[in-house]
C-alpha cells in the first residue's frame, strides 16, 4: 500500500484518521505542525490548538498505533500566509477565514511539500468531507462531508485541483458520533478530548485583544448612519464586523447593527436590520473545480448556515456576480463564498463586496 502523511491536531478526528489509514494498510507517518509563533500571545504553552499538549497527545495516539510521528515547525509560513493576512483584511475592515486560508497554505502546500520529501503520496485530515473520481473525466469531485453538523467543505473549497489530488479525507463518512466511538473502540486517549476553537492563534484576550496588540490601540472615526448623520466615534473598524449589533458604543434608535464598514472614510455604517439585506454580491480570487462556470447554484456565504439558490455571473476579471433568489442578510466582505450543486462544491471564492450595483460591469 501507499505512503500516506496524516497531519495531526493531537484532537480526536485526526487520530481517528490515521487509525483507519493504518487499518487499511497503509503505511503511516503522523505529522504535528507548530504553527503559532512564539510571541503571539496564544496558549502554546498550555491549552488550545497548537499547545504542547496537543503534540503530546498526537505522539501518544502515533505510538499507540505503531507508527511514526514528526514534528514540523511550520511557523513562518503561518505567520507569513494566515496571521498577517489576517491582520491586513481586519485592518481594511473586512471579515477574514483563516481556516480557510490555512486549509490551502499550509496543510496543503508547505505540508504536502515536505510530505514529498518524505516520499508520501497522499496528505489526510480529519476534516469531514468526501472525494470522489469522476469516472468519465478523472475529475476530483470535492463532496460535504455526510455529517450535514460537522460538514467543513466549506473551509476546502479554495483548494486548487491538484492539492486536491494529494488529499485524503477518511471520516468524511462518518458521523462525528462514530468517530468518538472508534477512538474509544482503539483505545485512543483522545476520545473524549474536545474540540479546537477556530481561531487557534488569537490569545485568552479574545480577538479585540489580539488586534490591538499587533494593529496597536485603532484609528478611531465616525459612527454614522445610512444619511450621514454623526452618531459617535468607533476605536477603530478592525474591532467590528457587519451584522454585529453589541458593543456599539451608541444607544437610542432602536436596534442597530453594523451595516457597512467603509474604509475610505474610516466610517463605521450603522442602520435597522432591514438594510442587512442584500440580494446581490460580488466574489473574488475564484478557484473553480467544475471544467466550465455554471451560472446557478447554492451559495453558501457562512459556515453556519447551507446556503441559499443563486444566479451567477462570470465577470471580466475573473469575479463572480452572485444574485441571491431572495436577501440575504449580513453578507460580509472577506468571508468565503461557496458554489455548491447539491453535496458537490463547484468552486468558491471570496466576499469582495455586497449590495445593489455589485459586479454591473458584468457582460
Amino acid at each position: 500500500m501507499s505512503l500516506l502523511v496524516v497531519a495531526m491536531s493531537g484532537g480526536v478526528d485526526s487520530s481517528v484518521a490515521a487509525a483507519l489509514m493504518v487499518a487499511e494498510g497503509h503505511e503511516v507517518i503522523g505529522v504535528t505542525m507548530t504553527l503559532l509563533p512564539p510571541d503571539s500571545g496564544a496558549p502554546s504553552l498550555a491549552e488550545g490548538c497548537c499547545s504542547i499538549w496537543d503534540v503530546q497527545d498526537a505522539e501518544k495516539v502515533c505510538w499507540r498505533l505503531g507508527i511514526r510521528h514528526y514534528v514540523f515547525n511550520l511557523r513562518e509560513e503561518f505567520t507569513r500566509g494566515v496571521i498577517a493576512h489576517f491582520l491586513e483584511e481586519s485592518r481594511l475592515g473586512r471579515t477574514p477565514n483563516p481556516c480557510a486560508r490555512c486549509n490551502s497554505l499550509i496543510k496543503f502546500e508547505a505540508l504536502v511539500e515536505r510530505a514529498r520529501l518524505l516520499g508520501a503520496e497522499k496528505v489526510a485530515t480529519g476534516h469531514y468531507a468526501r472525494l470522489r473520481t469522476d469516472p468519465g473525466t478523472g475529475r476530483i469531485r470535492l463532496l460535504r462531508g455526510r455529517d450535514p453538523r460537522k460538514d467543513q467543505s466549506y473551509f476546502l473549497a479554495g483548494l486548487r485541483r491538484d492539492q486536491l489530488a494529494m488529499a485524503c479525507f477518511p471520516i468524511g463518512e462518518l458521523p462525528k458520533q462514530r468517530v468518538r466511538e472508534i477512538a474509544g473502540e482503539l483505545g485512543l486517549s483522545v476520545a473524549e478530548k474536545a474540540d479546537s476553537q477556530d481561531l487557534c492563534f488569537v490569545s485568552e484576550g479574545g480577538k479585540e485583544a489580539f488586534l490591538r496588540k499587533h494593529l496597536g490601540p485603532g484609528s478611531p472615526g465616525p459612527i454614522l448612519d445610512r444619511a450621514g448623520h454623526l452618531l459617535g466615534t468607533h476605536p477603530g473598524l478592525e474591532f467590528f464586523t457587519v451584522g454585529q449589533r453589541r458593543g456599539l458604543g451608541v444607544c437610542g434608535g432602536g436596534r442597530l447593527y453594523v451595516v457597512e464598514l467603509d474604509p475610505v472614510r474610516n466610517a463605521l455604517i450603522l442602520g435597522q436590520a432591514e438594510e442587512l439585506l442584500h440580494q446581490e454580491m460580488e466574489v473574488g480570487e475564484v478557484n473553480w473545480l467544475v471544467d466550465e462556470p455554471v451560472c446557478r447554484a447554492r451559495v453558501q456565504f457562512r459556515s453556519t448556515s447551507r446556503g441559499e439558490m443563486a444566479a451567477l455571473t462570470l465577470l471580466p476579471d475573473g469575479r463572480v456576480r452572485v444574485r441571491f433568489d431572495r436577501p440575504q442578510r449580513a453578507l460580509c466582505p472577506g468571508q468565503c463564498a461557496v458554489f455548491y450543486r447539491r453535496d458537490e462544491v463547484l468552486g468558491g471564492g471570496v466576499i469582495a463586496r455586497a449590495g445593489a450595483g455589485a459586479g454591473l460591469e458584468a457582460h
